[in-house]
């Protein structure tokens, strides 16, 4: 527990040396949990009006979810990302068997699970994407100007 907790005492340094604000990121990841407790609510009598809505909703709550938890908990190390991933797998599976066993109106779908992957793999792009952005800026920023080339003329 030590360990945790060290962890997360270096958090905000990382993010501020990584380049972002600590209550956006924490925000944003607040959003994403939030709009996950969708995924435990009956459903109205009328389902879901468009056809797929609900396969795009799982995959951009999953993207959304990774990729927030991934800013915040993650802002400069790879190590963690592997557990938010690990653990959105497992979130994904047990949203299907609770929708399956425990949610009247609601039933688990292999194919939600499927859509959840896809998801979790679009936010982890997304997290790494922004990480390689921010490096890349970062790096622009801290960069010497180079001297102006001296023209000769013959």
């Amino acid at each position: 527990m030590d360990a945790v907790a060290e962890y997360l005492r270096r958090v905000p340094a990382e993010i501020t040396r990584a380049g972002g604000s600590l209550p956006w990121r924490a925000g944003l990841l607040g959003l994403a949990l939030l709009v996950n407790i969708g995924f435990y609510l009956p459903l109205s009598p009328g389902g879901l009006a468009l056809p797929g809505l609900d396969k795009a909703v799982h995959l951009l709550v999953f993207a959304l979810t990774v990729f927030a938890a991934g800013r915040l908990l993650a802002p400069r190390r790879r190590f963690p990302i592997g557990w938010i991933v690990l653990v959105a797998l497992v979130h994904a599976v047990v949203i299907e068997l609770v929708q399956l066993l425990a949610i009247p109106g609601r039933s688990g779908d292999a194919l939600d699970v499927l859509f959840d992957v896809v998801g979790i793999a679009l936010g982890l792009v997304a997290w790494a994407g922004e990480r390689v952005l921010r490096r890349a800026a970062t790096e622009r920023e801290v960069e010497p100007a180079a001297p102006p080339l001296e023209q000769t003329h013959r």
